[in-house]
């Protein structure tokens, strides 16, 4: 689609998915969304104070605006002409906003999940067996035993190389995973578990916890397909919240910086993991074991 204001401007898509980007100029990032029509300092001075700047990130600069509880987040383009609001993401499909949004008070939000009364203030996150350890000053599970403890869908062969996937169900970069991963299980070479989580709610106004919640609702062999279709729109089941908190924690546990995040046990015995999109499915199939 061209140069726009120092960045190009591209359409990524996987099958019936799309997803509109602007890439830096050095083409190690990309901001998902399309510059609009309004410059940095009109952005400034309509947000006051409720304008953080972010300074320079990856060669453009980030601000967040605040709105009450809401946040946004934009980056300038390279002559300040235009803004973006959206997130930005490297090459691997690693969330870089999560990382840059970090030090501001609520703008990665803690999720309390299911009902609260009125006036009480937020639970504290459900006993996990999966950081029992860590907490009580043993040492900490292994990145895939949290993963196996997690609640999670399952598809493929039993046989085949087995490997756990963090995701987002919101993120584009997860739904493009699956999206390649598919073939795969049906051809029986891989058996895929599908950890979700919620870590995109300050993008999406919390639709991240509302799909992860819908799958959670989902049996283990239902889950991947009805996040697949899109089938999450239904009202969750009374265990899901519970099951969301776990694998929050199993994320935090595993310090998951971004999804999608593959986690996998190798031949040697050792783990391997990939933080983002893998750049070479097939190394990981060869390395990766069942069970």
């Amino acid at each position: 689609m061209g140069l726009n204001h120092g960045l190009r401007l591209v359409v990524a898509r996987a099958g019936a998915e799309f997803m509109l980007l602007s890439v830096l100029p050095s083409g190690q990032a990309m901001v998902a969304g399309f510059p609009m029509d309004l410059t940095l300092a009109r952005l400034r001075a309509t947000g006051g104070s409720s304008v953080t700047d972010l300074g320079e990130r990856e060669g453009l600069r980030g601000l967040v605006l605040r709105s009450g509880d809401t946040f946004q987040v934009f980056y300038a383009t390279p002559d300040g002409e235009r803004v973006i609001p959206g997130i930005m993401w490297d090459a691997a499909g690693r969330n870089l906003t999560r990382d840059h949004v970090a030090g501001i008070e609520g703008a990665i939000p803690t999720v309390t999940i299911g009902d609260v009364p009125a006036g009480a203030p937020p639970a504290p996150p459900a006993a996990v067996p999966i950081v029992a350890a860590a907490a009580s000053g043993a040492a900490a599970a292994s990145p895939l035993a949290v993963a196996q403890r997690a609640h999670a869908g399952v598809v493929g062969a039993e046989a085949a190389p087995h490997v756990w996937m963090f995701v987002d169900p919101q993120c584009g970069y997860s739904v493009q995973a699956l999206q390649r991963f598919q073939p795969l299980v049906a051809a029986g070479r891989l058996r895929l578990s599908v950890i979700p989580v919620a870590i995109l709610d300050h993008a999406n106004a919390g639709r991240s916890t509302a799909d992860a919640l819908a799958m959670l609702s989902h049996s283990a062999e239902g889950m991947v397909a009805a996040w697949s279709r899109g089938d999450l729109r239904s009202a969750p089941s009374p265990e899901a919240p519970a099951r969301l908190r776990e694998n929050t924690a199993a994320a935090a546990a595993i310090a998951l910086r971004g999804t999608p995040t593959l986690i996998w046990r190798k031949a040697d015995g050792t783990e391997g993991r990939v933080d983002g999109m893998p750049t070479n499915i097939e190394a990981v199939l060869a390395s990766a074991t069942a069970g």
